[in-house]
């Protein structure tokens, strides 16, 4: 078994990422799921723990949401003040 196999494995396990399963009950992770386990591993590679690691990139996915949603609501406002 790889390395990177056993560390999707005991995301899914920690309930970190939760794949899609095939009909044979295989994994199948979306490219957005691998997309965050790219970013977890970044930081597991800085010295962050896997709870501390989750946390960091939710916050960052709620800050990039509060970004797009301030930035859509000043669009508005220009639109409104035309």
């Amino acid at each position: 078994m790889s390395r990177d196999n056993l560390e999707l494995r005991s995301l899914d396990s920690a309930a970190v990422v939760r794949p899609e399963r095939s009909g044979g009950g295989h994994r199948r992770y979306s490219r957005r799921q691998l997309t965050q386990v790219v970013r977890l591993r970044e930081q597991l590679d800085e010295g962050h723990s896997l709870a501390s690691a989750a946390r960091i990139v939710d916050l960052e996915d709620e800050l990039a949401d509060a970004h797009d949603t301030i930035s859509g609501l000043r669009a508005r406002l220009d639109e409104r003040d035309r």
